[in-house]
């Protein structure tokens, strides 16, 4: 899928989580890369984004919400378990926008 020249330039560039290749792996999620980086522990000290994710094999775009990115992308991607069953079709998919700073589910809806 192309993206338009200003749509590209909208990218927030993330750094994903490194995947647990060592041993213990937890596969807990990291407060440190929830929407929002000064996340503490708990529901309510963590905010929610609103994200559009393209497919990188076919013309197809997703939208969701969520506490935690990076999570949900490699959820989307098929790295972790859940995600949406809409997106698998769309693997891999590429982060083309990410909102953040709502306070609750509903004001990102």
């Amino acid at each position: 899928m192309r993206l338009s020249a200003t749509f590209r330039s909208a990218k927030i560039p993330r750094a994903l989580p490194p995947k647990s290749g060592g041993g213990g792996g937890g596969g807990g999620s990291s407060s440190s890369t929830a929407c929002r980086p000064e996340a503490a522990k708990g529901k309510a000290a963590s905010g929610w984004c609103v994200y559009l994710i393209a497919s990188s094999r076919i013309p197809r775009t997703y939208v969701g919400v969520t506490t935690d990115f990076p999570r949900r992308l490699r959820q989307h991607n098929g790295e972790l378990k859940g995600g949406a069953k809409a997106s698998s079709a769309g693997r891999p998919w590429n982060l083309a926008c990410l909102v953040e700073g709502f306070v609750n589910r509903s004001e990102g809806s």
